[in-house]
């Protein structure tokens, strides 16, 4: 995503202004389709299975991937970006899966592993890419990740294995509702303020993502292709958020999730602002280092409140409706970073974003929220509103 500024300015001949414009709106476009499909691809795979909602978020991201490479104009990009928020969605589909899958004692661990492997792919996919994309071009990159997603599509149909359905018929069952999920997620304090600290970190690093190019570009006084930079600068992020993730899923096991967040929350944002304030690459790829290591934390907490505190035949219903609330942060965010970034200085961009990052923490500060595992209220609440509807 951060090369989609460049992506942009080779498929059309565009001002800097109109390039951040589609940069904004192709990044935030998934995000639109998701915030619909979530909650039911999520409420499908908890009826049918998660192991086939998994594949089938990657055989539609493979498809979504190959017609990208087929663009030749921003709008086209952007109308199957809008088909990928509509059939994607490997990310959630894989979580409520590893979630289900999981011991209760080892969640924490469980996601953190998965929060490290989508950090591995983001970290090849920059470093690949970006250098991948100076010599053959972006329409040869994007095919070639399409084959490769179908690929790993076809391995996840003969290797993935699903333990919870089976066990199914076992257990008395529950009803499945969206529009009782959001209420239940928002009018519970834990996870109601976990969703909004998480919509703030979306808002705030999606919206620094169409601004660190031009950042990259400007700070970059070495012979090396802004390109290629980009790429070294994603991949040290990743780098330190595949370190990170199964860190801070052990510490969230061992009951610090509250404290997790609000340190990595802050420690993020000052790691923005310090890449607003750079003058040389060192000094960008340093910062970069540092929020890489500390946003691993944010999502995979908001995640492990959630799973923690729904039943087990809701985790798809859950992990998608709050997937659904957080892309909001998504939208939003690109949208105005792009918007901040066409008006002011990518500096400007990532200042302000950082202090986002560091001022949502207040909302975990200020609450009277413990550092517990498991809390009941969420679960209380559903079997209230489910003997109500009876």
């Amino acid at each position: 995503m951060p090369l989609l500024p460049i992506y942009m300015a080779s498929l059309q001949n565009l001002s800097v202004v109109e390039i951040q414009l589609w940069s904004g709106i192709a990044i935030a476009a998934p995000a639109v389709t998701t915030m619909i499909a979530s909650p039911i691809w999520g409420k499908l795979g908890d009826k049918i299975s998660r192991k086939w909602m998994v594949l089938r978020a990657l055989l539609g991201l493979a498809v979504c991937l190959f017609l990208m490479a087929l663009c030749t104009t921003p709008l086209q990009f952007v109308l199957v970006r809008l088909l990928q928020g509509l059939f994607g969605g490997v990310v959630d589909a894989s979580s409520a899966f590893a979630s289900a899958e999981a011991p209760a004692e080892d969640r924490g661990k469980v996601l953190g592993r998965l929060q490290s492997s989508v950090s591995a792919g983001s970290l090849v996919g920059p470093l690949i890419g970006g250098v991948t994309a100076s010599i053959l071009g972006f329409s040869a990159l994007l095919m070639s990740i399409a084959v490769i997603t179908f690929i790993v599509c076809i391995f996840g149909a003969l290797k993935l294995i699903e333990t919870t359905h089976m066990l199914k018929s076992q257990t008395p069952n529950i009803n499945k509702g969206i529009r009782r999920s959001f209420q239940c997620l928002l009018c519970t304090q834990q996870t109601c303020r976990f969703i909004i600290v998480g919509v703030l970190a979306n808002f705030a690093m999606y919206g620094m993502l169409t601004a660190l190019s031009p950042l990259a570009s400007s700070v970059n006084h070495t012979a090396i292709d802004d390109r290629s930079v980009i790429g070294f600068l994603q991949s040290a992020f990743w780098t330190a958020s595949i370190l990170s993730a199964p860190l801070w899923g052990r510490f969230n096991d061992k009951s610090y999730v509250k404290s997790v967040y609000i340190f990595a929350t802050i420690a993020c944002g000052c790691s923005a602002i310090l890449q607003g304030l750079a003058t040389n690459i060192e000094f960008l790829m340093a910062a970069r280092i540092l929020q890489g290591l500390t946003y691993s934390a944010l999502i995979q907490s908001v995640m492990f409140v959630v799973v923690n505190a729904c039943h087990q035949q809701l985790k798809g219903t859950f992990v998608g409706t709050t997937n659904s609330m957080l892309v909001v942060g998504q939208i939003i965010g690109s949208l105005s970073g792009a918007a901040i970034t066409s008006y002011t200085t990518p500096a400007t961009t990532f200042i302000i974003m950082g202090v986002v990052f560091a001022v949502s923490s207040l909302f975990l500060i200020c609450s009277t929220i413990t550092n517990q595992i498991n809390d009941h209220t969420l679960m209380k609440l559903w079997e209230l509103k489910q003997k109500s509807a009876k």
